[in-house]
């Protein structure tokens, strides 16, 4: 599910808004959160090309952009892809493969309301 945060500001709930001080992003409003992770991607490299089966993750583009792809294991349906960008957030539900390929160096924050556990990590070759 692929969601912008709203340039708001008196509005409850996630959302962002550019000041004189900077920008300020409350990314997840009312949400469980139990891994929470930041992370750069350098414009020409990826990160990814795996699934979960019980991690649900949540991504938000703090700024950059990337070309992410996307493949529900469960589905004969083939790749889906998706451009992300500066205040795009995207929820990805457990046994979706993905990687995200740098357009442009990008900083993404990633959290989870499961606990991290590298042995939940499967590789996919989404390249």
């Amino acid at each position: 599910m692929l969601e912008k945060l709203p340039n708001a500001r008196d509005i409850q709930g996630a959302k962002r808004w550019v000041e004189e001080r900077g920008e300020f992003v409350q990314v997840a409003y009312q949400e469980e959160m139990r891994h929470l992770a930041l992370f750069e991607i350098r414009k020409g490299y990826f990160r990814g090309n795996h699934y979960h089966e019980k991690k649900e993750e949540i991504f938000y583009i703090f700024h950059g952009r990337i070309r992410a792809l996307f493949k529900d294991i469960d589905s004969l349906a083939g790749k889906e892809e998706i451009l992300l960008e500066k205040g795009d957030k995207i929820r990805l539900k457990p046994r979706c493969g993905h990687i995200f390929h740098g357009l442009a160096d990008t900083l993404v924050v990633e959290y989870s309301p499961q606990d991290f556990d590298p042995s939940d990590s499967y590789p996919i070759n989404l390249l």
